[in-house]
């Protein structure tokens, strides 16, 4: 989930315990740590609720804004409960949802195609978007979340504060529901 070829080998754990009581320089350099780790996943759940590169941009910049917000001396301090992804998710589709609904009322002009997104926008999930168009937009994100991203069903139920037996019941569901797809067995009958 997190890019391995980063030259800190600490946890994530021990980087927002860094971010939390290090000197300035040991925090700066774990969050820079972090954010290498986390930007393309950040990206990638970007992507999916926003049309264009700069708007993913604008997502990846508010949710580590957000996040540094939370550290000292802004901030209280953060505790790490679970992966740092879980807390990531929904801070970056707040963001996005938030940066739709400005759009909305404020309509942008040409995009840009920065370097630096090439990377993250290729990943594998676009191949399986028309098959899951069929699912609702809830049973789709803990697809997504599940495998995609490979969150475990209670780190699911934390970044969308719901109870662990609604994740289970949606993603029951939409396997089910894929199950039964045309397109799908389509697919998997060659």
């Amino acid at each position: 989930m997190f890019n391995k070829g980063s030259s800190d080998s600490r946890s994530d754990a021990d980087l927002v315990q860094a971010c939390n009581q290090g000197d300035a320089t040991d925090a700066k350099r774990a969050f820079e740590v972090l954010y290498r780790r986390h930007k393309d996943y950040v990206i990638r759940v970007a992507l999916r609720f926003v049309p264009d590169n700069d708007s993913t941009l604008d997502v990846l910049q508010e949710t580590f804004s957000y996040l540094l917000r939370k550290f000292p001396p802004s901030g209280p301090g953060l505790t790490l409960t679970a992966n740092l992804a879980t807390l990531l998710y929904p801070v970056a589709k707040n963001s996005a949802i938030s940066l739709l609904r400005k759009a909305n009322r404020f309509p942008a002009s040409d995009t840009l195609q920065p370097d630096d997104l090439q990377a993250a926008t290729t990943s594998h999930h676009h191949d399986i978007q028309p098959l899951l168009g069929e699912l609702s937009e809830e049973r789709q994100e803990v697809i997504m979340l599940r495998f995609v991203d490979d969150m475990s069903l209670q780190e699911i139920a934390s970044s969308l504060q719901i109870p662990l037996g609604t994740v289970k019941s949606r993603l029951h569901l939409a396997i089910k529901q894929l199950r039964d797809s045309p397109e799908v067995r389509n697919l998997l009958d060659p």
